[in-house]
C-alpha cells in the first residue's frame, strides 16, 4: 500500500504535538487556530490511509462504507484550505470580525462538504501498491480546496501589509506547497502527496511562529516580553479586563551592590514568584517581572504579598550575605487594578514604556497605579506631543519678543524671543504645556533651532536696529547645549542670512552649565569668538551661586522672576540681591531683572543700578509685527 508518504507525515504532526504541549502556552487566538490546523492535517492523513486500507480491502467491506470514507477523506482535504484562510484572516481582522468572517466561511465549507458527499465517486484498484479514487466528488474537492487556497494566496497580497511578515511569508509558503502537491496528485493520481505537503505546511508554520519556546524566558521559564504583548492584545481584543503588578528592579544596577550578589537576590526572587497562586508571569527585562491575574480578589492579594516580600529583604541567610543583613532592593512597581482603564492594548503598551522611562530616570523606589487620572495625564502629554510634532511640521513654531528697557539708555535696546506654538485652530498654546514634554522628549532641541533661525530672519528682514534694538537675546534649552555641532550650525545659520554676530545674545541656564559642561564651553568658545555675546538666565532659580558666573564666560546675568519680586516681599531677599548686582557689577558684567510689573518696581531697581529691566510693566511678548509696531511708538 502507498501509505509511507502518509506515516511520515503522521509521525511529524505527532513530534510537533509533543513538543507544542511540552510547554504551557498563552491561549492565543491565532494559537489555538494552529492547533485546529494540525489536528485536521493530522485527521486528514488518518483518513487517507484508512481509505487506502479500505479500498485495498473492499471485497471484505461494504462498498457504500468505502465510498464514505473516501468522501470523508476529500472533505478533510477542503477543511484544510479552510483552516489555512481562517488563521491568515486572524491576523488581519479584529477578532469579533474574524469570528463572523469564520461562521459564514464555515457555512460555505458545509455546502463543498454536502456536495462532495452527494456526488458520485469512482475508485481505482488493481491490486499492487496503486489505489485511489476519481470522479465528480473529487472535482468537486479540488475545485473547492483550491479556490479557498488561492482566497488565502490573494488576501496576503491584498491585506498581508497588515500582517506579521513572517505570518504573511509562512503561511504563502505552506500554501504554494500544498497547491504544488495537490496540482501534483490531481495529474498523477498514484502519487498522494497532499497530506504529506499538509503535515510540512504544519511543520513550516511551527518553527516559523507557532513553536511555544519563542514566549518562554530561557533564564527562568517565565514568560517573555513578546509573550506579554502578544497576551495585552488578545485581552483587549477579547473584551477581557486584566488586572497586574509590574515590578522593576532596575534601580538595583545604580547602587553599589556586588554582581554576584545581585544574581543571588534575584534568584531568590525567582524562586518566590514562581510560588505566587493564580498568577501569570513574565519576565520582562533583566530585572522586570510582570504578574497578571485573571480577577481583583487575587490581584489585590498577590499585591501585598509581593509588597510585603520585598519589604523583608533577601539573601538573610545566604552565603552571599556573610554578615547575615538582608538585602532590600527597593523595587518600582507599577500597579494595574483595572486595565479597563486604557481604551486599547496599544495605549496600555504605551503606559508600560512610559513606566519604564520612569523607572531608568529614578534610583528611588515609587508606586505609580494606573488609574484614571494617571491614565488622563498620560494621555493629554500624549497628545500635546502631537501638537508639538505637527506644529514643528507644519511650521506652527513661531516666536514672540518680550522688550528689554535699558536704565542707562531709557529706551528699548533689546528683547528676549520666546517660543510659543500655534494650534490649528489659531489659538496660543501656553509655554508652561508644551515645553517640559518637548524637553522630556528631546524635541526642544528640534524648536530651539527653529527659533534661532526665525530669530535671525526676523532680525534681517525686519532691519529692527533703525528702531534702536542692538540684539536678540535666545534662550538655548539643555538639550542644544549638549549638541556638539551647536556652535558650527548657529555660524551657518548667521551666515544664510547675512547676519552680524553682534545682534545675537545666547541664554544658558545653570542646568545647561552642569549637565555637559565641557561641550557647552567648547560651543561658547567658538560663538564668543565669532563675535556672540553670552547671558546667564534665570539666576535666583535653585541651585544659584556666583561660581557658574565665575566659570561661564558670560557678559550679562539676569535675576528670575522670582528673585527680583522676592525682593519686594522679604528683608533678606533686599540684602541678597543688592549684594549680588554690586559683585556682578564689580566683575564687569550687566544685569537684568526679569518681572518687573509696576512702575515703582522699576524705580527701586534703577536706584540699585540694575542695568535692564524686562517684564509685563512694560509689555507683554508681542509677535513680530507687534513688537516692531511697539518699538516704533516707545523709542
Amino acid at each position: 500500500m502507498n501509505i509511507q508518504m502518509q506515516l511520515g507525515g503522521i509521525c511529524i504532526l505527532l513530534l510537533l504535538l509533543y513538543f507544542y504541549k511540552r510547554q504551557g502556552t498563552l491561549g492565543l487566538y491565532i494559537s489555538k487556530i494552529f492547533l485546529r490546523s494540525l489536528y485536521i492535517t493530522f485527521c486528514c492523513l488518518v483518513l487517507d490511509i484508512l481509505s487506502i486500507v479500505l479500498i485495498v480491502n473492499q471485497d471484505a467491506v461494504p462498498l457504500w462504507l468505502v465510498k464514505t470514507e473516501c468522501k470523508a477523506y476529500l472533505v478533510s482535504l477542503v477543511a484544510t484550505g479552510y483552516v489555512a484562510l481562517i488563521y491568515a484572516n486572524a491576523d488581519i481582522r479584529h477578532l469579533a470580525k474574524a469570528d463572523r468572517f469564520t461562521v459564514r466561511l464555515t457555512i460555505v465549507v458545509g455546502a463543498v462538504a454536502v456536495l462532495i458527499f452527494v456526488s458520485p465517486i469512482s475508485i481505482f484498484y488493481e491490486g499492487g501498491s496503486v489505489a485511489y479514487t476519481y470522479g465528480p466528488a473529487c472535482s468537486a474537492t479540488y475545485a473547492g480546496a483550491l479556490i479557498l487556497i488561492l482566497a488565502t494566496l490573494i488576501k496576503l497580497y491584498v491585506q498581508g501589509q497588515q500582517m506579521n511578515p513572517k505570518r504573511r511569508n509562512a503561511i504563502a509558503l505552506w500554501l504554494i506547497i500544498w497547491i504544488i502537491a495537490a496540482l501534483t496528485q490531481f495529474l498523477n493520481s498514484e502519487l498522494l502527496l497532499v497530506g504529506f505537503a499538509g503535515a510540512i505546511g504544519i511543520m513550516i508554520l511551527f518553527f516559523e511562529l507557532e513553536n511555544p519556546e519563542i514566549y518562554i524566558d530561557r533564564s527562568t521559564g517565565f514568560y517573555n516580553s513578546y509573550a506579554l504583548v502578544e497576551f495585552i492584545r488578545q485581552r483587549y481584543l477579547l473584551d477581557k479586563n486584566c488586572y497586574g503588578v509590574l515590578v522593576s528592579l532596575e534601580n538595583i544596577q545604580k547602587k553599589s551592590i556586588s554582581l554576584t550578589k545581585i544574581e543571588a537576590a534575584l534568584a531568590e526572587v525567582v524562586q518566590f514568584i514562581r510560588q505566587l497562586p493564580d498568577t501569570m508571569v513574565f519576565k520582562t527585562d533583566d530585572r522586570e517581572f510582570s504578574l497578571s491575574f485573571e480577577n481583583t480578589e487575587t490581584y489585590e492579594k498577590v499585591r501585598d504579598i509581593v509588597c510585603s516580600r520585598f519589604r523583608q529583604g533577601w539573601l538573610e541567610n545566604s552565603p552571599d550575605s556573610p554578615d547575615g543583613e538582608p538585602l532590600f532592593l527597593q523595587p518600582h512597581y507599577l500597579f494595574i487594578p483595572s486595565g479597563n482603564v486604557a481604551e486599547n492594548a496599544e495605549e496600555m503598551l504605551g503606559l508600560l514604556k512610559h513606566f519604564r522611562l520612569h523607572c531608568a530616570e529614578s534610583s528611588e523606589s515609587y508606586i505609580l497605579t494606573l488609574d484614571e487620572d494617571t491614565i488622563a495625564k498620560k494621555r493629554q502629554r500624549d497628545e500635546m506631543l502631537k501638537t508639538i510634532i505637527l506644529a514643528i511640521n507644519e511650521d506652527r513654531v513661531e516666536v514672540f519678543y518680550q522688550p528689554i528697557y535699558s536704565t542707562a539708555k531709557k529706551k528699548f535696546v533689546s528683547a528676549e524671543a520666546l517660543v510659543r506654538i500655534r494650534r490649528a485652530d489659531g489659538s496660543i498654546i501656553p509655554p508652561g504645556l508644551f515645553i517640559p514634554i518637548a524637553e522630556e522628549t528631546g524635541l526642544i532641541g528640534k524648536i530651539g533651532n527653529i527659533v534661532f533661525e526665525k530669530t535671525c530672519r526676523f532680525i534681517k528682514e525686519s532691519d529692527i536696529v533703525k528702531y534702536g534694538i542692538e540684539y536678540i537675546e535666545v534662550n538655548l534649552s539643555v538639550v542644544q547645549c549638549e549638541n556638539k555641532a551647536l556652535a558650527e550650525e548657529y555660524i551657518n545659520i548667521m551666515k544664510k542670512y547675512d547676519l552680524p554676530s553682534r545682534y545675537i545674545n545666547l541664554e544658558i541656564t545653570e542646568s545647561a552649565a552642569i549637565a555637559k559642561k565641557n561641550i557647552l564651553l567648547d560651543n561658547m568658545r567658538r560663538l564668543i569668538d565669532y563675535g556672540v555675546e553670552f547671558s546667564l538666565d534665570d539666576f535666583g532659580n535653585g541651585q544659584s551661586n556666583l561660581n557658574y558666573i565665575m566659570d561661564m564666560p558670560v557678559q550679562i546675568v539676569k535675576f528670575d522672576h522670582d528673585m527680583t519680586q522676592a525682593y519686594f516681599e522679604t528683608e533678606k531677599a533686599q540684602f541678597v540681591l543688592q549684594a549680588t548686582a554690586n559683585m556682578i557689577h564689580d566683575m564687569r558684567l550687566k544685569t537684568v531683572a526679569e518681572g518687573v510689573e509696576t512702575a515703582d518696581q522699576l524705580a527701586v531697581l534703577e536706584g540699585l543700578g540694575i542695568d535692564y529691566i524686562q517684564g509685563y510693566y512694560f509689555s507683554k511678548p508681542l509677535e513680530g509685527k507687534e513688537f516692531i509696531k511697539f518699538i516704533r511708538e516707545r523709542n
